[in-house]
């Protein structure tokens, strides 16, 4: 047994540990000890205390039969180093993996959406010993071994055991609590050694560690149940939906030097302490995003990446939320908070792609185990291999994870037009295997999470992005309409004597907003890479811009689709958005940011109380032309109706005031303005409507009846219909 070789074997329970041998016609206990770090090593019988002294085999070698004893008995390891220091350890190899190979095997040959479940590392209790059990997924690695601080980061300690044929190392190492940092060494087919973070790790250290932490999910204690009991047997397209969108590293940060002018990061200083905390952010950031009256917030940059500036889309941890901000357990406070305050919380995901950082997954095991050869054509980034059933269960496990586990109430998937095409935007040629995993994806949630929100973050004109996959469809709940987004912003910018010639620009998205279920984003996309904040987006001098602003947030607000809103939009940002520092908070001390703050709080408030602005399962009845195509005027109009209201919307995108406008209307009866964006409130010109108007029964705009009204420039009015 000496001529064993530990170092590519991928079976050392056959080796170390406690054996029963048979040679020489005689049956006696063997005891195996790998410790490099000892002078000495003992075997301590737990029930009587006997020690029994093994032989010092050399290179860390213990061997030695354990005196008359025929029979296994259990036992503690008693350690003496070089110096002297005596030391006790329960032997890992002591231990077996109770999962049955038929538990393994569904991991990596069938659908199975709770592999983080079985693989990572499970604090647990096993024959009355504490400590941490280990599994891995490397079925080409010749050995794989957990390393970390408790054994001197030495692969020889700790070597796992391979689980017959699904490619899984496990090992039990009692002693292992949540703060012992830890990594995979692996040994591949070309004796290479690869240090490697665990792939369903849930807790990570902070960066720049590239070490994974044990984590226990269970220990925290949920207080959302009435959030969750609430959420069931909803139809969410039948429910207001606004969103803030936030990168928690940049929507506010701690006083510190860092805010000093002409400060300068050190060489290897990380300043992780200019972030707020998850805790910290479940006070301030809830609280906020309550005031202004969102029904949502979706968090960007939340799973585990090691780099700032990825802005969290570079993920080398798809189970575990960035420690940045604190531990796992504070992340469910946060998600917690935000649901007792009545707030859902949606994650973006990314499924697509990763990053080719050593000590994550790329050549895993040596080989090319979750991604296919070749790198992403724009992003220089690795592709998921959606070939692989492996590779499928990881990501279902992942999103399946933060649902449940987490609570989070919905994921909006990165990329989805690169994960089509195989990163090709340009390609005709679709990635089956991509489309294939879309649509198992969804198909699983809605199938198990019908109320949770499962949202594309699409730039194709793919047919079907929220169909039902039963019908052919892709299976997302919504879809971000990225050219709503587009064509609105240019013409916003657009100069008002050429505004004429590009109406049908603004107006665009109402021809095909009956194709999808969307979400119209003013996101982060758009105020990056000196694309200018949203304000400065805006035509105009300081005043036209504001009223721009005000015109453009109203339009989106009433217009068929749910609303997202990137950070800092909300109080005129006049900074182009940077990762690297917090929103500019300074700005509410000036009137006209104060008043735009309060005009999308008020808005948010108005589209969650008004049922005809988001009761969408049925556009073609919800939603009514007024007139879209005055080229003179510049106003478009259009009705917003349910069974149980009418709203007249008017939005005019010219400098003009109309005091005597003719609007074409469906009934007869009494109208209200109820919201107006010239409001003098919101820094407007005061342009409003405050008495009832009654429609006359006179044919305008081929509408039978009709109303006159004042028209603010630039500005948007709201008339609700009375019986």
């Amino acid at each position: 047994m000496n001529n064993f070789s530990l170092e590519d074997n991928a079976y050392p329970h056959m080796f170390l540990g406690m054996h029963l041998d048979y040679s020489n016609n005689q049956e006696k206990v063997v005891v195996r000890v790998m410790c490099p770090d000892a002078k000495e090593v003992a075997v301590a019988n737990k029930k009587t205390g006997r020690e029994y002294a093994l032989d010092n085999m050399g290179n860390g070698l213990f061997e030695g039969i354990v005196g008359k004893c025929k029979k296994r008995f259990p036992y503690t390891l008693v350690f003496t180093s070089n110096e002297g220091v005596t030391w006790q350890a329960d032997d890992p190899y002591a231990f077996t993996d109770a999962l049955t190979d038929e538990e393994l095997k569904r991991c990596v040959h069938e659908e199975y959406i709770f592999t983080d479940r079985i693989l990572g590392s499970k604090i647990t209790t096993i024959d009355e010993v504490e400590g941490c059990i280990f599994r891995v997924w490397a079925p080409n690695a010749k050995r794989v071994s957990v390393i970390g601080e408790f054994n001197n980061w030495d692969g020889r300690r700790h070597m796992m055991n391979k689980q017959s044929d699904t490619g899984i190392f496990s090992l039990f190492i009692p002693g292992i609590t949540e703060e012992s940092g830890y990594q995979y060494e692996i040994r591949t087919p070309n004796n290479e050694l690869l240090y490697k973070a665990d792939p369903y790790a849930k807790h990570f250290g902070t960066r720049p560690n590239k070490y994974s932490l044990p984590y226990d999910p269970h220990k925290y204690v949920w207080g959302d149940h009435a959030h969750l009991q609430s959420l069931e047997h909803r139809n969410n397209r039948n429910l207001p939906i606004c969103i803030y969108e936030v990168h928690l590293g940049s929507w506010k940060h701690k006083p510190g030097p860092w805010k000093e002018e002409g400060y300068v990061e050190a060489e290897g200083e990380h300043n992780d302490g200019k972030f707020l905390t998850y805790r910290d952010f479940a006070e301030e950031l809830v609280e906020y995003v309550k005031k202004l009256n969102y029904t949502h917030v979706e968090l960007m940059g939340v799973l585990e990446h090691p780099f700032d500036g990825s802005w969290g889309y570079q993920v080398t941890g798809f189970f575990a939320p960035t420690s940045r901000y604190g531990t796992p357990d504070d992340f469910k406070y946060l998600v917690d908070r935000f649901h007792q305050n009545g707030i859902g919380v949606i994650v973006d995901w990314v499924p697509g792609h990763f990053p080719k950082d050593a000590f994550a997954l790329e050549v895993f095991d040596g080989h090319r185990l979750f991604e296919h050869e070749g790198e992403h054509p724009e992003w220089g980034t690795l592709k998921f291999n959606y070939y692989k059933r492996e590779v499928k269960n990881f990501l279902l496990s992942s999103a399946i994870m933060w649902l449940e586990e987490f609570h989070v109430d919905g994921l909006r998937v990165d990329a989805v037009a690169s994960m089509l095409y195989g990163g090709d935007l340009n390609s005709h040629h679709a990635d089956m295997t991509a489309v294939q995993f879309l649509k198992e994806l969804n198909g699983i949630i809605n199938a198990r999470y019908p109320h949770k929100l499962i949202i594309a973050e699409d730039s194709s004109t793919w047919d079907g992005v929220t169909r039902d996959t039963q019908y052919g469809g892709l299976g997302f709940d919504f879809k971000w309409s990225l050219g709503w987004m587009h064509d609105v912003l240019g013409f916003m910018h657009t100069e008002y004597d050429y505004r004429r010639y590009a109406l049908s620009q603004l107006t665009f998205s109402f021809n095909y907003m009956y194709n999808e279920h969307y979400i119209l984003p003013l996101s982060h996309d758009e105020v990056v890479h000196c694309k200018s904040p949203l304000l400065y987006k805006m035509c105009g001098d300081w005043w036209q811009k504001f009223s721009n602003l005000r015109t453009c947030y109203g339009l989106m607000y009433t217009h068929p689709g749910k609303k997202l809103l990137f950070m800092g939009g909300e109080i005129g940002q006049t900074s182009e958005w940077s990762e690297k520092t917090e929103l500019d908070w300074h700005l509410l001390q000036y009137e006209k940011h104060q008043n735009l703050q309060n005009y999308v709080r008020d808005l948010n408030e108005f589209y969650r109380n008004n049922e005809a602005l988001y009761m969408e399962d049925n556009i073609g009845t919800n939603f009514e032309w007024i007139n879209g195509d005055n080229q003179d005027t510049l106003v478009i109009s259009f009705i917003r109706r349910t069974l149980e209201q009418e709203l007249v919307v008017v939005l005019n995108f010219s400098l003009n005031a109309y005091e005597q406008y003719e609007i074409g209307v469906s009934r007869m009866g009494n109208y209200v303005e109820v919201f107006n964006s010239d409001d003098e409130k919101y820094s407007g010109s005061g342009v409003v409507n405050t008495q009832v108007i009654s429609a006359v029964d006179k044919s305008v705009q081929y509408k039978p009846h009709s109303i006159i009204m004042r028209v603010p420039p630039l500005g948007m009015s709201i008339l609700e219909w009375q019986r």
